[in-house]
């Protein structure tokens, strides 16, 4: 007896692809009955598009169900792009169930939602797991609490033995950690991997245990094949199914989020916004003072890049906002001596970054571009460091108002070890619409 797993992963609101997705699950569906299933292992929702920010991710749920999904789990991009009651109402029109067994409220003892649950095929258990990554001072800002994914992994293997014929783990941990966790956990029979958008064209064999991954945006659907006699798993093998392959289907969902975000206008006559790469703007000069007081931080500084897409000026709704800052990023304040704020203004004048070509962290740019800073100056023929009009101390304590993603170490490496407070839930574009006064 064969049974079929369809697994997809890291759609982040590709739609386009996500409709052929679901077309072809649907025709599965009724070539397997009741011999398959689908699962979703996170970041199906991604606010970078206007559909999924128009309906903040119901309409992701919604395509979920029309696509007879049956199990999903969480990825950082429900878990921390959306607030603790929008995430808590996400899946209350879910058709199917949701798993996460190491995400809490702070506080609770318990997981939010069930850490597994027990599906029964033809006469056959199966236990699945879901997790997510630990994104903690994110979580934390939040209201959530994101637990050690390893101690709930073993919790939930020792409760599932003895239940279930089948174990599979939804991990939207990571492709390091899945590998980690099927040598450590040999009773899992199969991890469907998330997160770092590899994939495997036949699966990733780690002693007993099959890894199956799908990549990202669509590209590819996973399926994984389990062949039992009786209720003993005998053979398991994995396969892609690229989407490119599959007939075109035409997407409306960009439409219907645009048409209800120009629904609320910010401004009837804001000014143009204009996308310079390599230097600076009244927009994004503005943006740097609105981050500062926001922050309530003494300096603050962002990068160009920031603008996505140039708006002529005229009436700013939130789609045309959208369009210029799609990215889900936060502002943090952090916390440095002077001497390090030197440092950091330094390291921003060179402009290391200025080409490249930025992927992940929340960035939903392209290029990088110069960065651009408010109140803090420099006298070159002193060499001089001012705040405002104050000269800099080395010793001194100052605050920095800037971007979440320039918190993970690459881009100013002072800022993964100091003294951070994340200014959840707001976005970029967030921020400008509470200050669309000074537009």
């Amino acid at each position: 007896m064969e049974i079929k797993l369809f697994h997809t992963n890291d759609i982040h609101s590709h739609l386009y692809n996500y409709l052929k997705i679901k077309n072809y699950l649907l025709h599965q569906k009724k070539r397997y009955g009741g011999s398959m299933l689908y699962v979703d292992l996170g970041d199906h929702v991604d606010r970078s598009h206007p559909y999924t920010e128009a309906t903040l991710g119901r309409g992701n749920v919604d395509l979920l169900n029309q696509a007879g999904c049956d199990i999903a789990t969480l990825g950082n991009n429900e878990g921390i792009t959306l607030e603790i009651n929008d995430l808590k109402s996400l899946y209350d029109g879910a058709e199917f169930e949701v798993v996460c067994a190491n995400l809490l409220e702070s506080g609770a003892r318990a997981p939010y939602f069930k850490p597994y649950v027990i599906k029964e095929m033809n006469g056959v258990k199966f236990g699945f797991i879901g997790l997510t990554v630990e994104f903690t001072p994110f979580y934390k800002a939040l209201g959530w609490k994101v637990s050690d994914a390893f101690e709930w992994v073993e919790k939930s293997v020792d409760q599932l033995s003895g239940q279930v014929d089948c174990i599979v783990l939804m991990s939207h941990l990571g492709k390091y950690d899945d590998e980690t966790i099927a040598i450590r956990f040999p009773e899992i029979d199969v991890i469907l991997g998330a997160h770092t958008h590899h994939h495997f064209e036949r699966g990733e064999q780690v002693g007993p245990v099959l890894i199956g991954a799908a990549g990202r945006f669509g590209d590819y659907i996973g399926e994984v094949s389990l062949t039992f006699e009786g209720r003993e798993l005998v053979h398991k093998s994995a396969r892609l199914i690229e989407t490119d392959m599959l007939a075109h289907i035409d997407d409306p969902y960009y439409e219907y989020g645009r048409e209800l975000m120009r629904q609320n206008v910010i401004r009837w006559n804001a000014g143009p916004i204009p996308r310079h790469l390599f230097h600076t703007s009244r927009f994004i000069s503005r943006l740097a003072g609105m981050i500062r007081k926001f922050t309530d931080a003494d300096v603050s500084i962002v990068h160009t890049g920031l603008i996505a897409k140039s708006f002529e000026g005229g009436t700013l709704t939130d789609y045309e906002l959208h369009k210029v800052l799609p990215h889900p990023i936060n502002a943090v304040r952090i916390k440095v001596t002077g001497r390090e704020l030197k440092d950091i203004f330094k390291q921003s004048m060179r402009n290391e970054f200025r080409d490249e070509v930025v992927r992940g962290m929340g960035f939903r740019g392209d290029i990088f571009g110069g960065f651009v800073t408010d109140n803090i100056g420099y006298i070159h023929s002193k060499r001089e460091y001012y705040v405002g009009g104050a000269l800099i101390r080395d010793e001194g304590s100052y605050t920095i108002g800037t971007l979440d993603m320039y918190t993970f170490g690459r881009i100013f490496p002072h800022f993964k070890s100091s003294r951070k407070v994340y200014m959840m839930p707001d976005f970029l574009r967030d921020i400008v619409r509470r200050y669309s006064d000074d537009l």
